[in-house]
């Protein structure tokens, strides 16, 4: 069944992963929800769920209150990321 809010997270989720291994946001870097909620004007609740996928994937670091924190990722993790993104496709 088709879900626009599953849809918009998928896609959520593809541009902040892209942006972490691009480099286009640097190690360290602190995202706070509420702010990328407001500039990407989508709920907060969707940024949340995001940022979860994120760090199950080791990308991101979660803080109290709604902080997530840009991980260092060596190539050996952006490997496994890259294999387990495959296998989900296939």
């Amino acid at each position: 069944m088709y879900s626009p809010l599953a849809n918009r997270l998928d896609l959520l989720v593809q541009r902040y992963r892209e942006a972490i291994v691009t480099r286009r946001l640097q190690v360290g870097q602190e995202l706070l929800m509420t702010d990328e909620a407001a500039v990407l004007n989508v709920p907060v609740v969707l940024v949340r769920s995001a940022f979860r996928q994120l760090s199950s994937l080791g990308l991101v670091e979660l803080k109290p209150g709604g902080l997530a924190v840009v991980k260092s990722n060596n190539i050996q993790s952006l490997q496994a990321l890259e294999f387990v993104l495959t296998r989900r496709r296939g």
